[in-house]
This record gives C-alpha cells, structure tokens and sequence, in this order.
C-alpha cells in the first residue's frame, strides 16, 4: 500500500480513465499468501504449506491439511490480527462467506486473512478452527509484474474476482480516486505510470536505548521525533525520502531479548 500512495500521487489528476501498471496474464497460475509483506515469511515459509496442481483457485483448510475449492464457495475463515500476540492473533470468524468477502472482512476488523508458516502456526490454526473446513489466505492466480518482481499484492476493483479466464491481459489503474485495479485490453493506449530504476532503496535496522522506561517508542508522536532527529543529522548526505518501515502487527520498534531497549 505504501507503493500504491506513491504511484496514486504521481497520477493524481492527471488521468481519468486508465493508468498502465506493470502487471500482466502469464501462463502459468502460482499459489500466494494474501498477505503480502516478505518480512512476515521467513525462508521456505511461503511454500510450507502450498498444495499440488488444482483446478480451484483458493485454498481451505481442514484438519491441518490444505484443500483447494472454488472461490464463491461459502465457509467460514480465520484471521491473523497483527496487532494481538500469540494464539490470540488468529481468529475465526462466526459468519460463512465466499473468499473474496473474507479476505476483506479480515483486513477490515483484523489484519488479513491467516497464512499458515510453519508446524507451530499449523497446530494453533488447527486448534482455533475447531475441525471446521475454513477459508486461509491462499490463492492462485496468473498476474506477474513485468519486472520479474515477485509480490502477492492485489488491489483490484471491489468485487473482482482472484481469476477469470478471459482475454484481457494487462493491468492499469481505473479509480482515479483509490487507484483500484482492473483488467483491460493490453492494445488499448492510456498513460503509464514507470519505474525509475536509477533510485536505490536501502533498508537499515536501528537499535534505540532508552533511559526512560516509560517511554513508549512506538508512540507515533516519539518515533516521528526520532526520524526528524535522524533526518536533520543526514541533510548533508544523499539520503532522501527517509521513513520508518513498519512490522505486520504495525509496530516500529521491537524489543529485543537481554538488551533491554
């Protein structure tokens, strides 16, 4: 989403019906975790519990194994909430409904819909669906960014559904005003928003001690005193458009063990 505000202020008003995107239809369908963000998987994490070829497009979950089954189909789910700890991050839902709803009730009232990473989280998954056949945040599709990027990010159109089978290939921006994705002929002619290849990204981690116990450092009004601080003391370097990069639970700052800060 950070991409997507970025891209959505480089078009702001200067388009009204379409914007090309990099995404487009290959041959192959390959299996995501609808939550996207890769420091949530560590390696081997996003393919612990990938089932074999399918016809079906989504994935459910039953007794610790996974089960694909059409998209429409209604059941029940289970939500990761990043913003609780433990067995309290997962949450199943009360109300069946077909994948698509589901994955937009659990970015709505939680996180997202759950990933299942390893043995630990399979067995906390098992015992929260309760032996239900529920609905987790796999599915399958076509679409890969022309810069051979991988990402399971979507923001598609409201309603859309994970794939159709039809003949429009490419991807642009539709919404002027939420930037929501469609697809639409790859031959039409509608501005395009690029890449500018020339502009490193780096990512640093930075340890804080405290003297104050009490201080919260995930306070948003701390940790943006923290970045001005850093801002002002790199204004003489290159480094531009600096910013916190933000946990799945959307926290800055984790403590870590024996240290103390």
């Amino acid at each position: 989403m950070g991409e997507m505000e970025i891209g959505l202020k480089a078009v702001e008003g200067k388009y009204k019906d379409a914007v090309w995107i990099g995404l487009q239809k290959e041959l192959t369908r390959r299996w995501h975790w609808s939550l996207a963000d890769k420091d949530f998987y560590k390696e081997g994490e996003r393919d612990y519990f990938i089932p074999d070829g399918t016809d079906y497009s989504c994935l459910t979950y039953t007794k610790g194994k996974p089960s694909p089954a059409g998209c429409p189909n209604k059941k029940y789910s289970v939500c990761f909430d990043g913003k609780k700890h433990g067995r309290e991050q997962y949450v199943l839902t009360n109300v069946a409904m077909a994948w698509t709803v589901a994955r937009d009730y659990c970015r709505a009232h939680h996180t997202d819909l759950t990933s299942v990473r390893n043995e630990l989280e399979n067995q906390i998954i098992q015992e929260v669906s309760r032996n239900l056949t529920v609905w987790i945040g796999s599915f399958r599709d076509p679409w890969m960014w022309s810069d051979q990027t991988y990402s399971s990010f979507r923001y598609w159109k409201e309603g859309k559904e994970v794939w159709t089978d039809d003949t429009k290939n490419c991807v642009a921006m539709l919404e002027s005003s939420s930037g929501r994705w469609g697809e639409i002929p790859c031959n039409e002619a509608h501005p395009f928003l690029c890449n500018y290849a020339g502009q490193v990204v780096k990512f640093i981690k930075v340890r804080i001690s405290s003297e104050d116990s009490e201080l919260d450092l995930n306070d948003p009004v701390v940790y943006d005193d923290i970045l001005k601080q850093v801002k002002q003391d790199l204004s003489n370097t290159n480094v531009t458009n600096l910013r916190w990069r933000k946990h799945p639970d959307e926290r800055v700052f984790v403590k870590e063990p024996n240290r103390g800060g």
